[in-house]
């Protein structure tokens, strides 16, 4: 039996390297004809590549590692029959689920752009399952609740359109028609430009600078999960990253006569401030220029 468990076992590991690690937005039932009847039926049970599940921004990966090795060990009856009960349920599904995450402006337009969408009699747009917008051939168009006079629906290719976003209008936006084959979804986050930053230095022992950057605006930590810092140094200047991405070190020995540059910045917008490192150091060091190189160590 171990032999035998070992063949089938590396059999599917073959049959595993031949496969794309990731099969982007395409029907399960399509992809069950791939791949051959015998290679199928090795080990008792179908391979593992038959069955899979959407990720994010409409990825596919193959099912869960320990569903792939009871397949290709076959040795387990309950065990197959599990896995044959997934693939069965794949193999009933003709389409699968694309969910993108989408960001938009505060006060600005999005547009949700549909994929192999085929002309047809009713869309339905919804927003955690509420209707923003329907139309079909016989009643045509109606938009609803506060979209209204904020939306634009393309009946030739189903996209979406809203304008003058707001933070209410984030959510799950979803498609349904006739028309559309792979289920739409659509993630909205809808984000506003970061004020610019506050930067602040401050001069340690060893006479090494340490530079932090922060926002200062009240009230603005709505989209701070989505801030990003950086930090830009002129080529005479020795920049070390700090403890944090807001934090910024700079040696003593560099070119403190010039400015470094913090920058701020999301998905959608950058914003940037920069301090003068003279501004740091008392009066009476000297500022000597120096040509080193511009230098980031992690």
């Amino acid at each position: 039996m171990a032999g035998t468990t070992g063949t089938r076992t590396e059999s599917a590991r073959r049959g595993k390297d031949r496969r794309p690690d990731c099969i982007r937005c395409q029907p399960a039932a399509r992809q069950a004809g791939r791949g051959g009847a015998g290679r199928e039926r090795r080990g008792g049970a179908r391979e593992a590549g038959l069955a899979l599940r959407q990720t994010e921004l409409c990825g596919c990966e193959p099912l869960a590692e320990t569903a792939r090795t009871a397949m290709a060990a076959g040795s387990a009856p309950g065990w197959a029959l599990g896995v044959l009960g997934v693939v069965y349920l794949f193999l009933k599904l003709d389409f699968i689920s694309c969910s993108q995450e989408i960001y938009g402006a505060m006060n600005g337009n999005v547009t949700f752009y549909v994929s192999k969408f085929h002309p047809s009699t009713e869309i339905i747009w919804k927003k955690e399952k509420n209707k923003v917008v329907e139309w079909d051939i016989q009643s045509g168009l109606e938009a609803f609740q506060s979209f209204k006079d904020r939306v634009y629906l393309d009946i030739g290719s189903g996209n979406l359109t809203i304008t003058r976003l707001t933070k209410s209008d984030e959510g799950l936006y979803e498609l349904e028609s006739p028309g559309v084959r792979n289920k739409s979804e659509f993630h909205l986050k809808v984000i506003a430009p970061p004020p610019s930053p506050s930067t602040f230095c401050s001069l340690s022992d060893d006479g090494n600078i340490t530079l932090t950057c922060e926002i200062m605006e009240a009230g603005y930590d709505i989209d701070g999960n989505l801030l990003q810092y950086s930090w830009e140094c002129p080529p005479t200047v020795q920049c070390h990253r700090g403890l944090s991405p807001s934090e910024a070190y700079v040696l003593k020995k560099s070119d403190l006569s010039q400015n470094v540059q913090c920058i701020v910045s999301n998905p959608l917008f950058r914003t940037s401030a920069s301090i003068s490192l003279s501004t740091c150091v008392p009066e009476a060091l000297p500022l000597t220029p120096r040509q080193d190189a511009v230098t980031w160590h992690d």
